[in-house]
């Protein structure tokens, strides 16, 4: 078998509700969407999910640019899909970091590869480990009153735990909405908190100290990417469990982390590994450290979505804890997908999310069937697929 056709397109995928972000409103996920196809008639598909530069580092042209002027026609036409290994050591040799557009070749490689061999990614993968994975909601942030009763719905529909983007406001708005939702969900219900590294050590330092007393699951990065050593005295200094996310950007940064008695745990998104196959060696290495890992993802269609699922049922360490649910949920402002079926998802179908739990396809590779005619309809405006043929 081998990759004779590859098509790369520029999507924009509309929220059902804006993001507020603290630069303004998010309307529209901008991702790339791509298709291998074989000269055995098998077809790959993937989707990048959002793309945020100051995250990921990576935008949507710099993604569709890597795969259809790079990749495509320099490493993958003409190579047999099941040489991953080789493909990801190319990609690296071709273009350092840029993990999201690697991520998106592993992903498509991925449902190339179960779809040829008749089975789920999953069984690619090592079997079903976590049947289903238990979810906490990413909420969007709001006043304290609006955010609590948010998280009572969440929590009513199944949810475990709930995550509060905070560092945007002044903190004490941002132990108000802790303080809020804590009261709204009781004490059995996680709460953890995410900074995106947007507090020095010492705000970082004073939020924590201050929300003591309502029991914290665990604090996502309260300090920039680069200061290992403020996360490594906040450790020191409070009770709440630290996770790093932004400070563990490649994978040796995880030993850093440990060396540095950092953190208590890590971060990881699919996409910021380079995709499904690095993730693995990610959870791996984290493993033999002890450090727990908690998954969340970009936020996507039903057939992005279907990477982490598929991830997670088969990384039996991945089921210690709760995983993030974003995903598709955030792009169509639902809380699960037992209501009427989505039509205008890039899948025509997407994985299942049911009080509270995530639920990998069954089908063959990632087990989504492409929605054409949402692609059509969320081509990018302005910006043409590229098609690349051997």
């Amino acid at each position: 078998m081998k990759i004779t056709k590859i098509v790369c397109t520029p999507v924009s995928l509309p929220f059902a509700k804006p993001i507020v972000m603290s630069h303004g409103p998010v309307v529209c996920s901008h991702a790339v969407l791509l298709r291998l196809h074989t000269d055995e008639g098998i077809t790959g598909c993937a989707e990048s999910g959002d793309t945020s530069v100051f995250y990921m580092g990576e935008s949507q042209s710099s993604i569709f640019h890597n795969v259809s002027q790079l990749f495509g026609p320099h490493i993958l036409l003409g190579e047999d899909p099941f040489n991953i290994e080789s493909i990801l050591a190319k990609m690296d040799k071709a273009a350092r970091m840029n993990y999201q557009s690697k991520a998106l070749v592993d992903y498509a490689l991925h449902d190339l590869m179960g779809k040829a061999l008749g089975v789920p990614v999953y069984k690619l993968l090592g079997g079903k480990s976590n049947p289903k994975i238990k979810l906490a909601y990413v909420m969007s942030s709001g006043t304290p009153e609006a955010v609590a009763e948010q998280a009572k719905k969440l929590v009513a529909a199944g949810y475990g735990g709930v995550k509060l983007k905070v560092g945007d406001n002044v903190i004490e708005d941002d132990i108000k909405m802790v303080a809020a939702v804590r009261n709204a969900v009781g004490k059995d219900v996680h709460i953890i908190t995410d900074t995106n590294g947007g507090w020095n050590y010492f705000q970082a330092l004073k939020f924590l100290q201050r929300v003591r007393e309502y029991d914290l699951y665990l604090a996502e990065q309260p300090v920039p990417r680069w200061d290992i050593d403020g996360l490594a005295r906040l450790r020191r200094k409070v009770e709440t469990p630290i996770f790093a996310d932004e400070s563990a950007s490649e994978i040796h940064d995880l030993i850093k982390l440990v060396e540095k008695d950092a953190v208590d745990g890590l971060f990881l998104k699919i996409p910021k590994a380079g995709g499904i196959r690095k993730s693995q060696r990610w959870v791996a290495t984290a493993q033999s450290m002890g450090l727990n890992v908690m998954c969340g993802c970009m936020i996507n269609s039903g057939l992005g979505a279907a990477v982490e699922a598929h991830f997670l049922a088969a990384t039996e360490w991945m089921g210690r804890m709760e995983n993030e649910s974003i995903g598709p949920l955030n792009l169509h402002d639902l809380i699960d997908t037992t209501g009427p079926a989505i039509k205008d998802d890039l899948g025509m179908t997407m994985p299942r999310y049911e009080k509270g739990y995530l639920y990998p396809p069954e089908g063959p590779g990632l087990g989504i069937e492409l929605n054409e005619e949402a692609v059509e309809k969320y081509a990018t405006p302005g910006k043409s697929p590229v098609v690349l043929t051997l």
